[in-house]
């Protein structure tokens, strides 16, 4: 929903005085009175599940510029949101008070409805508009004093309320002759905000990112030397803006890129093992354990561990922690989304005589406090006292893309390691490339374009259940043809289907700028996740894959994605294309999705 300019600005003041912000966006007005707001529906159903109506003792509101006039209104509706997003980052222990108000006297505008937003607003006694709005301002990174404004508010999920902001000056306030120039200027930050930074992203990359954002465990398989592990780096530094540190740093500080070695069999490389040679256990800790405990350190940006050929070793044997942990991801009530920690808390027998807690054991209170040596002073204490009584989990932020050579020297992947991750095949190689230019133009990359606030299909169903019900019919078609093979889908990767398909929803542009149809999209991203999900558990000799069963999937398949877009080109289609690789392998009596 646009705001009025102005109407959530902070510290972008007026030499002149005047333009008071009014905190607030006119809703309508007369008696027959219509809202004309955008997408009013879902904002008006948030705030009736989030509302706190039969609270209003409880609330004050300055309702006008010239502060209370309560007896000229009424109050129609009250609402508090517990959970706040600023542009797709969550905004942590923050509280939102949204009221509709109705002018009931005065000379002009009876009957009119406002929305009010106002930091003096108090529920309880306590402005927590105001504290939100100081909390949204350290979320964008900015100065107490900074000069930034809020141009829309928007719901998801019924009870996520989210704000798009605009910084105008992080380090301080900005000062303008005129009412209109600050609103000149706001109006240039709006125009450039509308062109969505999905459409600046290189389409290339599309596919690696929305599979990130659906499943943060990528498998990218493909020749040595086409680049895959220099992908994971560059997703890595396109976090970061132009011209800074991070960006030119050869080794970003939120990418890690660790070795497979053969010899692997079980965690202690990774994650870490207890030793005991000096007589006291101690904890070794691997080099995993320290980089989740960097991602803790800064939430706000994605991080990325490359496990560089990943299948050296038996993955489900190194990585058995990871592949349990990572299928306990859930969404919490502050839309958080958490796991079962990878390290379980340490107790002793004895309480703590003041907070009767369980006394962390001293080994694992000398591994906490190694991993948190360098955190920030502002995060220490409460990450220490996180680790120690709740153990250590993967963070929200953190992405593990495994590298992948099938050749004669690797294992192969178990279906427990496939069902937990997303496969993009890296075969394609241009020779020409990357002689000009040192680093690849993925576009700048946010929270928000990679990190997913969803976890199952029925996180977004209810907003997008026309797209979802077209991905799960295509799903149940093609899972007809798998029946009574090894190779039939259940629960969770019809979760995926239904992540990846909304998740590419906003790639809606072709790379030349022209608008794509929501049907093609869809179908795209259907192909896509059928060659990830499906074709790569397919493998066997004419016992389990035959040549007339193959041609029936290729059949249903490229069926279904012209049903749902007649623009959708089958010659252009990666499941296809991999459909036909693999019927041409089964000649040697064995076929697989793994060349």
């Amino acid at each position: 929903m646009k705001l009025n300019l102005g109407s959530l600005a902070f510290n972008a003041d007026i030499e002149t005085g005047g333009g008071t912000p009014t905190w607030g966006t006119e809703l309508g007005q007369g008696d027959g009175y219509k809202f004309t707001i955008d997408n009013k529906e879902p904002l008006f159903t948030a705030m009736v599940y989030c509302s706190v109506s039969d609270q209003f003792d409880k609330i004050t509101c300055p309702l006008g510029k010239g502060g209370s006039r309560r007896g000229d209104y009424e109050y129609v509706l009250a609402s508090l949101f517990e959970k706040v997003f600023v542009n797709g980052k969550h905004v942590p222990k923050a509280s939102f008070l949204l009221l509709i108000v109705k002018q009931i006297k005065g000379d002009f505008h009876i009957g009119r409805r406002t929305l009010k937003y106002n930091p003096r607003m108090t529920y309880e006694g306590e402005e927590i508009n105001r504290e939100c709005y100081e909390k949204i301002a350290a979320t964008l990174g900015v100065a107490q004093d900074a000069a930034w404004f809020i141009d829309e508010i928007n719901v998801r999920n019924q009870d996520e309320l989210h704000f798009v902001a605009y910084v105008l000056n992080q380090k301080g306030p900005q000062l303008y002759s005129s009412n209109q120039e600050r609103k000149e200027v706001m109006l240039r930050f709006r125009n450039a905000g509308e062109q969505s930074q999905y459409e600046v992203i290189d389409s290339a990359f599309r596919p690696y990112i929305t599979s990130i954002k659906s499943k943060p465990f990528l498998l990218l398989a493909g020749i040595s030397g086409t680049g895959k592990s220099r992908i994971v780096r560059e997703l890595a530094r396109a976090c970061w803006t132009e011209g800074s540190a991070e960006r030119e740093a050869h080794k970003p500080k939120n990418f890690e890129m660790i070795q497979v070695k053969p010899n692997w069999h079980d965690s202690s490389e990774l994650i870490g093992y207890i030793s005991r040679i000096s007589g006291e256990p101690i904890f070794v800790a691997g080099e995993f354990l320290k980089f989740i405990a960097k991602a803790w350190e800064d939430k706000a940006t994605p991080y990325f561990l490359c496990l560089d050929e990943m299948n050296l070793a038996p993955v489900e044997q190194y990585f058995a922690e990871y592949l349990s942990v990572i299928e306990s991801r859930k969404s919490d009530d502050k839309g958080n989304i958490i796991t079962d920690p990878i390290i379980n808390p340490a107790f002793t027998d004895e309480r703590d005589e003041n907070t009767q807690e369980f006394i962390p054991q001293k080994w694992y209170v000398n591994l906490v406090d190694e991993l948190l040596v360098g955190c920030p002073d502002d995060k220490i204490f409460g990450l220490r006292h996180q680790f120690l009584y709740d153990g250590i989990s993967i963070p929200q932020n953190l992405i593990v893309i495994g590298t992948v050579n099938m050749d004669e020297t690797t294992f192969s992947f178990s279906r427990k390691v496939l069902d937990r991750a997303m496969t993009i095949e890296m075969n394609e190689v241009d020779l020409d490339a990357g002689l000009t230019e040192r680093y690849e133009h993925i576009g700048k990359l946010g929270y928000e374009e990679l990190i997913g606030t969803a976890v199952e299909g029925v996180d977004v169903y209810s907003e997008n259940k026309e797209v979802c019900d077209q991905a799960l019919n295509y799903l149940k078609t093609v899972n007809a043809v798998l029946e009574g093979t090894p190779f039939k889908v259940a629960y969770r990767t019809r979760n995926e289907f239904l992540l990846y398909v909304v998740n590419n929803l906003p790639y809606n542009k072709d790379e030349e700028g022209h608008g794509l149809t929501e049907g093609y999209v869809i179908a795209r991203a259907l192909d896509e996740i059928t060659s990830m999900k499906i074709l790569s558990r397919i493998e066997g000799d004419e016992s389990k894959v035959t040549e007339r069963w193959l041609e029936e999937l290729k059949k249903v398949i490229a069926e279904e994605l012209m049903k749902i877009s007649g623009e959708f080109v089958v010659e252009n289609s990666v499941s296809l294309k991999k459909l036909d690789e693999m019927k041409m392998r089964l000649a040697s009596g064995y076929t697989s999705f793994w060349s």
